[in-house]
């Protein structure tokens, strides 16, 4: 298995098991704390140990006990200098690197041989839903686990939330919400009724080929110069209209246009507050594959090109097809267009931290098909550049709110009995 994927694994696991102690899990559980934390420090400045340590118990579910070893590894790897005044860690100076994949960091410290079968077993399991839902049989036969295992690994899973069983057309069938968010029942029921290899092959074509207009699918039977079969193009179009795909529509002029992606990942995967920055991403990729597949007079030769110039000068060169083919990025708010002259527009990105974040999952969703850096809570990382007080004041809010939520649920109770016992 390739360490990044044992890395991104491995932050799944974590995120979904949270406070969970799961006994069969021994290096694991450290690994994905590790992937955690290189996650959210990259970019920071020196952090306070104590800040760290709350900070970690609150967001991450990363137990004080643990930290220590957690940083030891990011240590050992070199994502972090550790400042310590005898056995005591006193804070900690991130290095996690900019342009490279942290996850492939992370997954080179561990080996097949660090790992013990519960965790294998899991991390088989796993990567077989990362791209579809499967068959119980199907996983038990492609990855060799033994049933017993296989059983207490897919427990486990659903106890974390990273694993989800159904029953559909009298099958059992496993599948992950950490990667199909968007009903996953219809998902599971055209798994069941089709088989997992035809559904993975149609993904992996979209994931190659992020952005591509349906109507050119539904055509010509390709994407990108790969051809699919006719099944596999009402596969595509019945998944999208049973919302497994949810693909943006956007009006240009007098014509509407529906864009393909790969569906999107659940909460564990995609931090709600980065919701917005995912559609501002794939309304990015929608308007230059429009230009480039589907333009009014001039095409686009390298949209790829075209969303680094932008990044990197702020702007796009005006032409007479900017008003209509941007028009969907002033309303997201990525940008504003700027007449210069008869009908050439000029299109000039709103310079925020949100845009340039969807302008590069952008550019990551043109040269990989991946989506990146989603599932980083920003609040948390605003906790890890302030001090002790700050987040104390964040656990105490917490707390109130979730004793206010108690208080209320138990009045309500109290109410909705007295009402029955009128009657």
């Amino acid at each position: 298995m390739e360490k990044k994927i044992i890395g991104e694994l491995a932050y799944d696991i974590q995120t979904g098991l949270g406070s969970i102690d799961v006994p069969d899990f021994e290096n694991l559980r450290t690994i994905g704390m590790a992937a955690t934390l290189a996650v959210h420090i990259r970019g920071l400045g020196e952090i306070d140990y104590t800040v760290l340590r709350n900070v970690s118990e609150h967001y991450f579910s990363i137990p004080s006990y643990a930290l220590r070893e957690v940083l030891e590894v990011l240590a050992e790897i070199e994502y972090v200098q550790l400042t310590t005044t005898g056995k005591k860690i006193k804070s900690i100076l991130p290095d996690v690197p900019r342009f490279q994949n942290i996850y492939e960091g992370v997954g080179e410290y561990l080996s097949n041989e660090d790992l013990n079968e519960p965790e294998q077993a899991t991390l088989a399991i796993m990567s077989e839903l990362q791209s579809k839902p499967d068959n119980n049989d199907r996983l038990i036969h492609t990855t060799g686990i033994d049933r017993g295992l296989f059983k207490r690994c897919v427990d486990i899973g659903e106890a974390g939330t990273y694993i989800k069983s159904f029953r559909a057309r009298g099958k059992d069938i496993l599948a992950s919400p950490f990667y199909f968010a968007d009903n996953l029942d219809a998902l599971v029921d055209t798994t069941a009724r089709i088989g997992a290899t035809e559904i993975q092959s149609v993904l992996n074509v979209v994931k190659g080929n992020q952005g591509w207009p349906l109507s050119l699918i539904e055509k010509r039977l390709e994407l990108g110069g790969t051809k699919i079969t006719p099944s596999q193009k009402d596969l595509l179009t019945h998944l999208c209209n049973e919302g497994v795909l949810k693909p943006p529509s956007l009006k240009f002029s007098s014509t509407s246009e529906t864009f393909v992606f790969t569906p999107s990942p659940g909460a564990g995967r995609l931090n709600a507050a980065n919701r917005e920055v995912y559609e501002r991403a794939m309304a990015l990729v929608s308007c230059v594959r429009k230009g480039q597949l589907l333009p009014n007079r001039y095409r686009i030769r390298s949209p790829l090109r075209l969303l680094e110039a932008l990044r990197d000068r702020g702007h796009l060169g005006a032409n007479s097809e900017a008003n209509s083919q941007y028009r969907n990025l002033v309303l997201l708010r990525v940008g504003n267009l700027i007449n210069v002259g008869g009908d050439r527009w000029e299109f000039r990105l709103y310079q925020t931290e949100e845009n340039q974040r969807a302008l590069k999952l952008a550019i990551d969703l043109f040269r990989t098909g991946e989506l990146s850096d989603l599932e980083v809570n920003e609040d948390a990382k605003i906790a890890l550049t302030k001090d002790e007080k700050y987040i104390q004041s964040v656990i105490s809010a917490s707390e109130l709110k979730q004793r206010k939520s108690i208080t209320l649920n138990e009045q309500a109770a109290e109410e909705f009995e007295q009402l029955i016992l009128a009657f």
